[in-house]
């Protein structure tokens, strides 16, 4: 049997050159030929919405999250000369990491709304309002809806929106 898939192995190859069509989107590369080179595009399609989570309820895993998205928005403030907007239900926000990140806090602005329904709409709005060149968002628990609506806005504005999905308590699946 693993013979017989091993066979289609260059054929599947083949179809996979053909079929992937040329970016028609606007691209964000980390600059990491190791990374880009297994995205699609050779990085993150800039108008969408991107979701990450810590890997543990760690506080080091929390940070080393944060920080990743802070960066990826960075590049995109720096490349779009425009500020980045830090929505968060939470008030834990180090602004000295996110400059470690390449974000310092004059091209940041944040918004504190009550909760995550709130959150979602600073966003929506912020979006179609077309200010920030990128927004970060964190949320404890989104609707898959929620997520479809961010996506289809962050596409019709050309804009990235990256969603920092947070655990409501220790060790709680974020997705639950």
């Amino acid at each position: 049997m693993s013979a017989a898939l091993d066979s289609f192995a260059p054929s599947i190859a083949h179809l996979r050159t053909i079929a992937t069509p040329a970016a028609d989107y606007r691209v964000m590369p980390f600059g990491v030929e190791a990374l880009d080179g297994r995205l699609g595009a050779g990085g993150l399609r800039a108008g969408a919405l991107h979701e990450a989570t810590a890997r543990s309820a760690a506080l080091v895993d929390d940070a080393a999250t944060t920080l990743f998205l802070a960066g990826i928005a960075a590049r995109e403030a720096a490349g779009a000369g425009g500020p980045v907007l830090w929505a968060s239900c939470r008030a834990d926000l180090y602004a000295p990491a996110l400059e470690q990140a390449g974000l310092p806090s004059a091209n940041v602005i944040y918004a504190q709304p009550r909760d995550d329904a709130a959150l979602l709409a600073v966003v929506e709005d912020a979006v179609r309002d077309g200010t920030p060149a990128a927004i970060v968002a964190e949320a404890s628990k989104i609707s898959m809806v929620a997520t479809r609506r961010l996506q289809l806005v962050a596409a019709d504005a050309d804009m990235p929106v990256l969603l920092l999905r947070r655990g409501r308590g220790l060790n709680q699946d974020v997705f639950a």
